[in-house]
C-alpha cells in the first residue's frame, strides 16, 4: 500500500512525548535518546515532511536516517543540517543514543540569517549539496553548550529581555556552526559582499515559497529586482548550478512528494505543480529521474 507525505509543523512536534524545549512554537530543541524513535512521529516506512528548518548534532550512538530517499549513516559528532522542507523517512537509533534536534521555524530562521552580515553566500548554498559534517571533538563540544545554554534561557521567562536573550543565543550558534563549516571548506567557501549573500538567501526563500507555481528565471529575477542574467551569474558562481537546474530540482523534490501520496493522480501533481498538461509533466519528471512518474509511483518502496 502506498503511503502519504505526513506534514508536521512546528506544533504538531509539541504533542509526541518527547524531551523537549520550546519558545513560541518558534524554535524547539529535542534531546533525542535510544527509546525515543516510535514517540517522534517519525514512524517506520513513514515519510515526514517537516515544515521548518532542521539540524541535528550527534554526540554519541549511530542515527540512520533516510531523507529525499538518500540513506545517511550517522556516528559520533556529526552533524546534520536540513535547510528546507526536505522528506525524512525511517529514522533508527543506536543503544545509548544521545543527540539533538534543533527545529527553527522559517521566518525566525530568516531573521536571524539577513542580521547576520557577514555569512557567506556560498555556505548557504553548500549546506544543500554537502549536509553532513564530522566535527571534531572541541567542535561538538562547543555547539553542545550552545544548546544548553539556548535550553536554560528558555527556563528564564521572566527575564525582561527573554526573546533578545534566546535570539542572541541562537544566533550565536548558528554563527559558530557556521564558522566551523567555513574553516572545513576555506577553500572553496569565500565571503562576498553582504548584497549577494542576501540575494542568493532571498532567491532560495522565494523558491521554496514558488516553485510549484513558477517555474521561470524571470520571475525570480523580478522578485529580487535583479536581471536575469545577473542572478544567473550569482547562482552559477555560487553552487555551481544554473538557476533553471535549482528550479528543476525544487521541482522534482516537490513531484515526487506528490506522487507518493496515492490521493493524487498524475494529472492532479501536474496541475498542482503548474505543467501545462501530463504529457508536459511526464516529459519533465523523466527527464530528470530517468523514468515516467507511473514508473517512479509504482516502484516506491514503502515498507
Amino acid at each position: 500500500m502506498k503511503q502519504s507525505v505526513l506534514q508536521l509543523s512546528i506544533e504538531d512536534f509539541l504533542q509526541f512525548n518527547l524531551d523537549i524545549k520550546s519558545y513560541q512554537n518558534k524554535l524547539l530543541i529535542v534531546e533525542m535518546h535510544s527509546d525515543d524513535t516510535q514517540k517522534s512521529g517519525f514512524k517506520e516506512g513513514v515519510s515526514v515532511r517537516l515544515d521548518a528548518f532542521s539540524i541535528f548534532l550527534v554526540r554519541r550512538g549511530t542515527i540512520d536516517i533516510t531523507i529525499d530517499d538518500f540513506m545517511y549513516h550517522l556516528s559520533d559528532n556529526l552533524l546534520l543540517d536540513i535547510m528546507d522542507m526536505h522528506q525524512i523517512k525511517n529514522m533508527r537509533l543506536s543503544p545509548h543514543f544521545l543527540g539533538y534536534h534543533l527545529i527553527i521555524e522559517k521566518n525566525l530562521f530568516a531573521e536571524i540569517i539577513l542580521n547576520s552580515r557577514r555569512m557567506p553566500a556560498a555556505y548557504i548554498a553548500t549546506r544543500r549539496s554537502r549536509p553532513v559534517l564530522k566535527l571534531n571533538e572541541e567542535d561538538a563540544d562547543l555547539l553542545e553548550s550552545y544548546i544548553h545554554r539556548i535550553e536554560r534561557n528558555m527556563d528564564r521567562s521572566g527575564h525582561a529581555w527573554h526573546r533578545d536573550l534566546i535570539f542572541n543565543e541562537l544566533r550565536g550558534f548558528l554563527l559558530e556552526m557556521n564558522n566551523i563549516i567555513y574553516q572545513a571548506l576555506h577553500e572553496h567557501v569565500h565571503i562576498n559582499p553582504p548584497s549577494k549573500d542576501t540575494l542568493l538567501f532571498l532567491f532560495i526563500q522565494l523558491l521554496d515559497k514558488h516553485c510549484k507555481e513558477e517555474h521561470s528565471v524571470a520571475f525570480y529575477a523580478r522578485e529580487l529586482c535583479i536581471t536575469p542574467e545577473y542572478l544567473s551569474r550569482i547562482l552559477k558562481d555560487f553552487s555551481g548550478k544554473t538557476v533553471n537546474k535549482w528550479i528543476a530540482e525544487a521541482l522534482m523534490r516537490e513531484a515526487e512528494i506528490c506522487l507518493r501520496d496515492p490521493e493524487f493522480t498524475v494529472q492532479q501533481v501536474a496541475d498542482m505543480l503548474n505543467f501545462s498538461d501530463q504529457s508536459s509533466f511526464g516529459k519533465f519528471f523523466k527527464k530528470h529521474k530517468g523514468v515516467s512518474p507511473l514508473m517512479y509511483r509504482a516502484n516506491i518502496d514503502v515498507s
